[in-house]
């Protein structure tokens, strides 16, 4: 094998390396998400954790999945498995009265019935969500992509 070969294989392999996600923190320990320590124990786990359609488990996720399994494990609440169903229950919350915990969702359309995403507030104007693109992630809702879609929140708790 050629000198240029095994550069282009070294440069292929950190490239793989470089780009796998990464576990924030490990297992037992968190990172301070929320400033409350109930919450951050259960979220900081999940960070990183990549986005897969249908999915619900730390090794692959995706937004509702996030959600109803971030609050069976805290609270050990059955909530909705499917955004849709997560947005027509709990209490509506105005936006500037969003405390942690509520479900903030969101809309291509801008109507209730395209609901297609959600997340956790935070607290601090940000949330917490399985981003297809970025996997579990903490975003701010003045986001320029995400203050767009914005179409409600609910409160469970």
């Amino acid at each position: 094998m050629t000198g240029k070969w095994l550069i282009i294989i070294a440069s292929i392999g950190m490239l793989t390396i470089s780009c796998a996600p990464l576990r924030p923190l490990a297992p037992g320990s968190s990172q301070r998400i929320t400033g409350i320590s109930e919450w951050d124990r259960v979220l900081s786990p999940w960070l990183g954790t990549p986005y897969k359609y249908g999915g619900n488990t730390k090794n692959g996720t995706d937004c509702s999945g996030f959600v109803s399994s971030v609050y069976m494990e805290k609270e050990r609440m059955s909530i909705p498995r499917t955004t849709k169903d997560e947005f027509n229950m709990g209490k509506s919350v105005d936006k500037s009265r969003l405390v942690v915990g509520d479900l903030v969702f969101f809309s291509k359309q801008g109507d209730t019935r395209n609901v297609n995403h959600v997340g956790i507030y935070v607290g601090s104007g940000k949330f917490m969500h399985a981003s297809t693109s970025l996997g579990v992630t903490v975003t701010s809702l003045d986001d320029n992509h995400w203050k767009s879609l914005y179409l409600g929140a609910k409160r469970y708790l």
